[in-house]
């Protein structure tokens, strides 16, 4: 009995030492195992723009420099917590000569009739091709309405020239709240009303991200975007874009992103996200069938290609996923034959027969 047991583990050690071609004489082949399959399909994919945001909180304060002049002194960063009154940053205002108020009021209303009408212009700009809500756009138009009509008439309230800010100025958080959207830092220069940060309360979050000028003619309000984050996509839409204010930098804008949920707070204020956003565009890519594609603890990805006869084992790498069919971002030749079914117990190189 032992004799026999010796010889069985002399065999099973040896087996996959010794040519194919000796085993055949002594064992009989497997039969082909019959199989169906399927052609390298197509899908119509969204075409997204991909960009890096930001976790903010809904609701939100936004904190502008009082002047214009250069940082000296930032005491935050972004995501963290502050309290009322705590400071936020210094300020170096820049030197203002001083002006006779009689002689520079009507002068300034002008100016600043000539800078309401060219944001109002702006603004119709924005408008127009869907980027702002058209009441962004009429309280614009109404504001500078008004004061044409103030300056018009006389009204004393043109004459009054706002206090001069200078020297060294700390603006201080208004409210509790989460720093975001920080755009500030030590010995940068910053105009007066410039945004620099942002503060944030409440449960609800949204996300923010950046946007260049041409981006503009392909995401709108109500675009459709894809977040994610650890391993998880949540969907969103576009609720609001507008202008981000930057000194000696192109033209930018942001745009806030109403998530669809969030599940178990997965998002939090302060942390950083990837966007798609959707451009209402499509392209037409390689995709097969989703049922057909295995994978291993290594999250990689396979499928079995039937070539000739015989079952190859191809790893893959793949995309989104519409209804049955999921996105093939790997080069496969698009004539390959994927087997769809009855691939349990399937190996590389096993002969195959194909049921139509």
């Amino acid at each position: 009995m032992v004799l026999v047991c010796a010889i069985g583990l002399l065999l099973a050690a040896g087996y996959n030492r010794l040519p194919a071609a000796f085993w055949s004489r002594y064992i009989k082949d497997r039969p082909p195992v019959s199989l169906t399959v399927a052609p390298v399909g197509t899908i119509n994919k969204p075409i997204r723009i991909a960009r890096t945001g930001t976790v903010e909180s809904a609701t939100s304060i936004p904190i502008n420099a009082v002047a214009s002049g250069q940082i000296i002194e930032l005491y935050i960063k972004e995501g963290q917590a502050v309290k009322a009154g705590q400071p936020l940053l210094k300020i170096m205002a820049a030197a203002q000569p001083a002006v006779n108020e009689t002689v520079v009021a009507p002068q300034k209303a002008q100016l600043d009739l000539a800078s309401m009408q060219k944001e109002v212009d702006r603004l119709q700009k924005l408008y127009d091709i869907g980027a702002i809500p058209r009441r962004q756009w009429e309280a614009a138009v109404a504001r500078l309405q008004t004061e044409k009509e103030r300056v018009s008439q006389g009204d004393p309230g043109t004459r009054a020239v706002q206090p001069v800010v200078s020297g060294p100025t700390t603006l201080t958080a208004p409210t509790d709240g989460i720093v975001s959207g920080l755009n500030a830092a030590a010995g940068k220069p910053v105009q007066a009303g410039q945004q620099l940060l942002s503060l944030g309360s409440g449960q609800e979050v949204e996300v923010v991200v950046q946007l260049g000028q041409n981006d503009l003619y392909l995401v709108h309000l109500g675009s459709a975007v894809l977040i994610e984050a650890a391993n998880q996509t949540i969907p969103g839409q576009v609720t609001r874009i507008y202008p981000q204010i930057t000194a000696d930098q192109p033209p930018a804008f942001l745009a806030r992103i109403k998530l669809n949920g969030n599940p178990a707070g997965l998002f939090k204020a302060g942390m950083t996200v990837n966007a798609g956003l959707d451009t209402g565009k499509t392209a037409s890519v390689p995709a097969i069938p989703a049922n057909a594609i295995l994978h291993d603890d290594r999250q990689r990805h396979f499928v079995y290609v039937a070539v000739g006869s015989q079952a190859i084992l191809q790893q893959i790498s793949i995309g989104e996923t519409q209804n049955e069919l999921t996105e093939l971002t790997s080069d496969l030749p698009p004539e390959s034959m994927i087997i769809v079914g009855g691939t349990q117990g399937l190996k590389n190189g096993d002969s195959i027969t194909v049921t139509p």
